[in-house]
């Protein structure tokens, strides 16, 4: 029987911490220009990666063998992702429609229908595969599904990578720049997590553990609302934009 319970943890206080240390640090270090205090930056960013593996180690701990879990603790991330992605497309639509969209007239645009499109149909191809893994997770053909799944979203990273590094403008030419890679940049984080849960979920399998299909129905869901957001760039911040100021 599943017990529907979270153990207290002080490691969610010190991630918020060291989080809030880490970005308050970046945000002094871009306003004064002191990049020589580098080592601060890396700090931070370990005490983060630390409190992180030892808080997911817990969770895993408690979930796997000794069958504590909370659905709703994952709903509420999901809800928070949500959230974190309106932010970057309100922000978007302010930058396009304000004072500045005259500046982005001069910017070399990118075509939506070459690198951009196949992301997108590796997306949607890794997600089917997901599917197919979901429906047949009792028999071989879940493990194939599972592999071509990861494979795609892999590919979709590297071509990520590959643009970022071929794109006609920086980070810091205009705001929509700094949108345009923030945006696609967290997402391409979002699917390294959701092909880390994939990969979890496939671990889990191998210890024949009662309550994989729990996990499995969660890393699903991560895996459809991070294809749901790429749709959703895909259209506004490629498609859109181009159309917008094509014509």
């Amino acid at each position: 029987m599943y017990l529907s319970h979270l153990k207290n943890s002080i490691f969610p206080f010190y991630i918020s911490l060291f989080f809030f240390l880490f970005f308050l640090y970046i945000s002094l270090m871009f306003k004064y220009h002191f990049h020589y205090h580098f080592y601060f930056f890396l700090i931070f960013a370990s005490f983060v990666l630390y409190f992180f593996y030892l808080y997911s180690e817990e969770i895993f701990d408690f979930s796997l063998f000794q069958f504590y879990f909370n659905s709703q603790f994952f709903i509420y991330f999901v809800i928070s992702e949500v959230f974190f992605f309106f932010g970057v497309f309100w922000s978007l639509f302010w930058i396009i429609f304000s004072y500045e969209s005259c500046f982005l007239l001069s910017l070399p645009l990118i075509y939506p229908f070459g690198l951009a499109l196949f992301n997108t149909f590796l997306l949607l191809l890794s997600s089917a595969y997901a599917v197919v893994h979901h429906l047949n997770y009792l028999n071989y053909i879940s493990e194939y599904s599972l592999y071509f799944c990861i494979i795609c979203g892999l590919f979709f990273l590297i071509n990520q990578v590959f643009e970022f590094f071929f794109c006609f403008f920086s980070i810091s030419d205009f705001s929509f720049c700094s949108i345009f890679f923030f945006g696609t940049g967290f997402h391409g984080f979002h699917v390294f997590l959701g092909l880390g849960f994939l990969l979890l979920c496939h671990i889990m399998r191998l210890y024949l553990s009662f309550n994989y299909t729990f996990y499995l129905n969660c890393a699903l869901l991560y895996w459809h609302f991070v294809d749901v957001i790429w749709l959703f760039l895909f259209s506004f911040i490629y498609i859109f934009v181009y159309y917008l100021f094509l014509l």
